[in-house]
């Protein structure tokens, strides 16, 4: 867990104007910056940030936070992940928050990571060495790659010797052990000697998201059949091919840009589409499609095209991926290359224009990819193999989380086989298999049903301005919040997303240390509410509220502003309190207006005389707490 001193410390630390602008082209609008969304495509800008709150809020997309949620927004990272990377872009030293366990290992990873940069380096400085030239001629005329690709990518070369890291390592101190752990050195069990693993070979170094060294790939130049084609890094503490998507540092943004990802097989295939200027195409490395490298695309993109290649072999990897992407959420799209060629041998043959033709004109959507592959092997021609292609079909139909989408897939699969959509449903659930339940035994009782959910009803202005009062209180101290705590019980909103403000606030306010005589940081509790409704509406609020003098203010005056901000508040938490007593008065006087019945009357007399009595007790009550405030502020 990251300790709140860090993250309060990254949070001042970081200008949240400073930090948009670096994504975004910010300008002045009167106290604020305004821009064009950069999480959905507008002509009139509608994404606000306030220096005085440090927040923003994006009113095309309903987004909104502080500098924290932004980074999250824009590099699609967890929340230690956002706070890692605003602590290194202030320059803030977060070792000393660590445990001294925790300081070691980070300190170890850091230094894995230095080897892995400098190992990077010896490589690509090789490839335009002397000793890299049949490579680098191998790169430039058989791959046709320009200068510029080769140096974005980082390739390099490791000749064939079988000391010529570790001699390299040697005369710069790098840490032998390290190169070994990492699988850059080899040892030889019987002799008891080191050698270098990677030898001949056109050298890939994989990038993690963030840009840093993982690991590499690496592609022999030798001829001989029994040497294998391509070997990457093993496994380690810095490198699980499971968890990295080849090129995803070079694509990211052009993903999120574009809304979609491409997913290829090869490195020289991510190269050869970047190189062609389709910068959105990514691999898995040398690694059937994980379900961790479909939660990495989905943080940039609901929608992936595979391009693989057209073999049964990239076929069959196709139809395992369809469903990984689907289980995640993502809509999967599939193109098949002409001829059977590669997009690295497409691209250098025919061209861009070409290829982004053969995107436009014949990707096929999953289902009819999936059902082509079941026709093409002959399984659509008897009614026991066809079952066992529908069961296929309608379970990757099952993984769809989207209900509207799930029906919609179900109606176009029905069209194309002529079978009901009744029985597909049918098929469907056989599939999911028989839902069972634990026995219950002879005498047990059947459980309770759950208590229904409270309706939820619009934000009435009571409770908007029981929020504005409530959230503008806390600039000047934990007075309201004290109050709201302890009053919970009486305060009871109707609608969801202003409850969950509250509750979200008051569960926060019992936390604090009782020493802490200081407000919470509105602008971060906020961001940190779980509910998108609730966030939002508490951004919009906070949006709207007075702005704080950037003047120092006086004792007296911040004296002022507080009473000022408490008394709102009490009055709209009268208001609050007996506005549902005074609606259901106003509704019995009705039922009493239009009865004629004399028994009828009389119940609803009782009722009324009742209601009069709460509403009088609650009024006393509130009011009461009300003044002993007011005097104890006075």
């Amino acid at each position: 867990m990251i300790p709140q001193r860090m993250i309060d410390e990254v949070r001042q630390g970081t200008d949240i104007v400073d930090l948009v602008s670096d994504y975004v082209r910010l300008m002045p609008s009167g106290r604020h910056f305004k821009a064009l969304s950069p999480f959905s495509q507008e002509k009139t800008p509608s994404f606000i940030v306030s220096p005085d709150k440090q927040i923003f809020k994006c009113f095309s997309s309903g987004k909104g936070g502080n500098v924290f949620s932004f980074i999250m927004e824009m590099e699609k990272v967890t929340f230690p992940e956002a706070v890692e990377l605003l602590a290194k872009r202030a320059g803030i030293d977060v070792s000393k928050y660590r445990e001294q366990g925790a300081r070691r290992e980070e300190k170890q990873q850091d230094s894995r990571f230095e080897t892995l940069r400098w190992a990077a380096r010896l490589f690509f400085h090789t490839l335009e060495s002397d000793a890299g030239a049949q490579a680098y001629a191998y790169l430039t005329g058989s791959r046709s790659l320009e200068a510029a690709t080769i140096r974005r990518f980082g390739l390099g070369f490791a000749p064939e010797s079988w000391d010529h890291l570790l001699h390299a390592a040697t005369r710069d101190r790098i840490p032998v052990e390290h190169l070994t752990e990492l699988g850059l050195l080899t040892r030889h069990h019987q002799r008891n000697t080191l050698y270098d693993t990677l030898r001949n070979r056109v050298i890939f170094p994989i990038f993690t998201i963030g840009g840093q060294v993982a690991g590499f790939g690496g592609r022999t130049l030798s001829d001989d059949p029994e040497t294998p084609k391509y070997i990457n890094s093993p496994e380690s503490a810095t490198f699980e091919k499971s968890k990295i998507l080849y090129g995803m540092h070079a694509a990211k943004d052009e993903i999120r840009r574009q809304e979609a990802a491409i997913l290829v097989e090869g490195y020289m295939d991510v190269i050869a589409l970047h190189q062609a200027g389709v910068t959105n195409a990514v691999a898995s490395c040398g690694t059937a499609l994980t379900r961790y490298q479909a939660k990495i695309l989905k943080r940039y993109t609901s929608r992936v095209l595979f391009l693989y290649d057209g073999d049964n072999a990239g076929k069959k990897s196709m139809l395992a991926g369809i469903d990984i992407l689907l289980s995640e959420g993502l809509t999967p799209w599939v193109l098949l290359l002409p001829g059977g060629e590669d997009p690295d041998s497409f691209i250098r043959n025919r061209g861009k224009e070409a290829f982004m033709e053969e995107m436009r004109s014949n990707r096929t959507p999953f289902l009819d990819f999936q059902l082509r592959c079941f026709r093409d092997a002959g399984m659509m021609d008897s009614p026991d193999q066809a079952s066992r292609a529908v069961s296929a079909m309608t379970r990757s139909i099952s993984l769809v989380p989207d209900p509207v989408q799930k029906e919609l897939y179900l109606d176009e699969l029905s069209k194309q086989l002529g079978i009901s959509r009744k029985t597909l449903v049918k098929v469907m659930a056989s599939a999911d298999g028989p839902k069972t339940h634990a026995p219950r035994a002879r005498d047990e009782e059947p459980p309770a049903p759950a208590p229904a959910p409270a309706p939820n009803r619009p934000l009435s202005v009571s409770e908007r301005t029981f929020l504005e009062a409530l959230l503008e209180s806390t600039f000047y101290g934990n007075e309201v919040l004290a109050f709201a705590a302890s009053h919970e019980q009486m305060l009871s909103l109707t609608n969801h997303a202003a409850q969950a403000v509250l509750r979200h606030l008051v569960d926060r306010f019992r936390q604090l240390d009782p020493k802490e005589h200081h407000g919470i940081d509105i602008a971060a509790e906020i961001s940190s509410i779980g509910m998108e409704e609730a966030r939002s509406l508490a951004l919009d609020i906070l949006f709207r509220l007075p702005v704080q003098e950037q003047a120092p203010i006086l004792p007296d005056q911040l004296m002022q502003h507080a009473r000022r901000c408490l008394s709102h508040f009490l009055i709209a938490v009268k208001t609050l309190v007996l506005e549902p007593l005074q609606l259901e008065k106003q509704a019995l006087l009705s039922q009493l207006a239009g009865t004629t019945e004399k028994h009828e009357e009389k119940q609803l007399f009782i009722r009324l005389h009742d209601l009069n009595s709460k509403i009088r007790a609650m009024d006393q009550e509130v009011t009461g707490s009300i003044n002993a405030i007011l005097e104890r502020e006075s």
